[in-house]
């Protein structure tokens, strides 16, 4: 798939710069600056960060991260999309801000769908459910009874309503058959803590907060919502091996340019984040926060995006998630 979407990649550089020789010769003409929406040292900034330090390394411009946290990363992607479609503003950024956010707010700046232009998708990774230690469930089998025999007098957490943790664990609990109800807390470590003290009774969330509270024994990982065993964490099962292989679910952050970003520019940057994170270093950086590169062309982005939409969209609407 890597040499696949390389090859891809190089010739969708030689083909918009066929249709558009000037932008590519033109660009870039002043610094790039890359959006992201939440603060530094999480997984967005990281991979921002990966990806910005290659661009800078080869283009004529400094590269500037910049974090904009805010309203579930809307506002760093307002900005953006708010942006002159040149390629000198990107934005890096998940599912909300790129996929769903217009189903979830009432009122939203900006469109997902209509303001964006997939360039990329950076990488990717699972989630994990994870129990409170004290359950007498050692296994998803185990818990998803427990559940039931508890008839709703059990609750899960997540960082916010609307949030992809909440999203996954409204998916999961309706494929399974058992009634919980949702706690937001105001960020991922909080919520994990919640289910630390048995302010709640589990959660869904990223591996490079669950696993190593599940390494320490303060909470009990039992699945990732991977097709198979993720490589990174060979000992949890994966969510299609227990019996719910519809509970397949990645968080992902993709790399997007204003719309209306000239065909050159996107191919030769969708060209750079293929090399920029399928180098060894790159993937093992990666790897330390449970992530993977995932090349795609910008055409297999948008798609990817899309389908993305369709699926979580439906999810927020039979549930009736809305963020006032």
């Amino acid at each position: 798939m890597r040499h696949r979407a390389c090859v891809f990649a190089v010739a969708a550089v030689c083909a918009a710069v066929a249709h558009d020789p000037a932008a590519a010769q033109s660009y870039p003409s002043k610094p790039v600056h890359i959006v992201v929406g939440f603060g530094p040292g999480g997984p967005t900034d990281t991979i921002a960060r990966l990806y910005g330090a290659h661009l800078g390394g080869i283009l004529s411009q400094p590269v500037i991260v910049e974090n904009k946290p805010g309203a579930g990363s809307n506002l760093g992607a307002d900005q953006v999309a708010k942006s002159a479609p040149d390629g000198h503003t990107l934005f890096v950024g998940g599912m909300g801000p790129l996929a769903i956010n217009d189903a979830l707010y009432a009122s939203l700046a900006f469109s997902p769908e209509r303001d964006f232009t997939p360039v990329a998708i950076l990488a990717r990774t699972p989630l994990v459910m994870a129990v409170n230690k004290e359950l007498p469930a050692a296994s998803v089998k185990d818990f998803v009874a427990y559940a039931k025999a508890q008839k709703g007098k059990i609750n899960h957490s997540s960082p916010g309503v609307g949030s992809s943790p909440q999203l996954a664990e409204e998916m999961f609990r309706t494929v399974a058959g058992f009634d919980s109800t949702h706690v937001p807390y105001r960020s991922g470590p909080l919520m994990l803590e919640a289910v630390m003290k048995g302010e709640v009774q589990w959660t869904i969330d990223v591996p490079l907060t669950t696993m190593p509270q599940h390494k320490s024994g303060t909470v009990r990982a039992l699945a990732m919502t991977s097709p198979q065993r993720w490589a990174a964490y060979p000992d949890i099962p994966a969510m299609a091996e227990v019996g719910f292989p519809d509970v397949t679910i990645f968080a992902w952050f993709a790399l997007a340019a204003p719309a209306g970003t000239p065909a050159a520019v996107v191919a030769r940057l969708n060209a750079e984040a293929v090399k920029a994170l399928t180098t060894e270093a790159a993937k093992q950086r990666l790897a330390n926060i449970g992530f993977e590169p995932v090349p795609m062309s910008p055409a297999e982005t948008a798609a990817y995006i899309a389908a993305e939409r369709k699926r979580w969209t439906a999810v927020a609407r039979a549930h009736n998630i809305k963020v006032e």
